[in-house]
């Protein structure tokens, strides 16, 4: 089997890209600025974000009087969700699209729709470097954090608990990894990664596809 290589790949406008690759750092936005009924145009603003639950409903019914109701879930193709969420959060996230690619074909995780999420990417080729360089720099902040790739679920069939790492599986073409920190104010947040500038790289995003793999003796 070919190996396959890992790249995290922050994408986001030129001007934030190039200001955190020269000035080495990363940036965290609120996680509830990406909560939103919205429908916008970028892709990433998700109203179930910030969610904690999602119960499969087994029986709904509205009282019309008092002495009338009317129970739903006695209808043909009856589904229904009761979901919870976070109010007020002091969580920062910053998210990553986890690049996966094999020798000599194009990155497998690729959506068109990435583009739509700004025009430049940072490539950080060297993650497991820069992950031991970001946990360092929270160990120092004294900030509790988590990473880990996003579980991706299907809101009408899922039934239980929701992690903070939980999305919508209407978003799995962003195959994010997501890095949450807190206790924050809510505010964008600046965290240093020295040596950024040594395992990673910037390309447009639209030159994604075109990346490779070439192995070489």
């Amino acid at each position: 089997m070919a190996p396959k290589m890992m790249i995290l790949t922050k994408i986001q406008q030129a001007r934030y890209i190039l200001d955190m690759y020269n000035q080495e750092y990363l940036y965290f936005k609120s996680l509830k600025d990406f909560r939103s009924n919205t429908k916008d145009t970028s892709g990433r603003l998700d109203p179930r974000e910030l969610n904690v639950s999602n119960k499969q409903l087994k029986k709904l019914t509205i009282k019309i009087s008092e002495s009338k109701e009317l129970h739903l879930h006695k209808m043909e193709s009856f589904s229904a969700q009761f979901m919870e969420y976070f109010s007020e959060s002091k969580i920062n996230c910053c998210s990553f699209h986890w690049l996966e690619i094999e020798p000599h074909n194009a990155p497998s995780t690729f959506n068109e729709k990435l583009i739509d999420l700004g025009d430049k990417a940072l490539l950080i080729y060297n993650w497991k470097r820069f992950l031991d360089i970001l946990d360092r720099t929270l160990g120092k902040q004294k900030m509790e954090f988590s990473r880990k790739k996003v579980i991706y679920y299907n809101p009408k069939e899922f039934n239980g608990d929701l992690s903070l790492h939980h999305k919508d599986q209407e978003y799995s073409w962003q195959n994010e990894y997501r890095i949450l920190i807190a206790p924050t104010d809510n505010m964008p947040i600046r965290i240093p990664v020295p040596g950024l500038k040594k395992i990673s790289c910037i390309v447009d995003t639209k030159r994604l596809p075109e990346l490779r793999i070439e192995i070489t003796n």
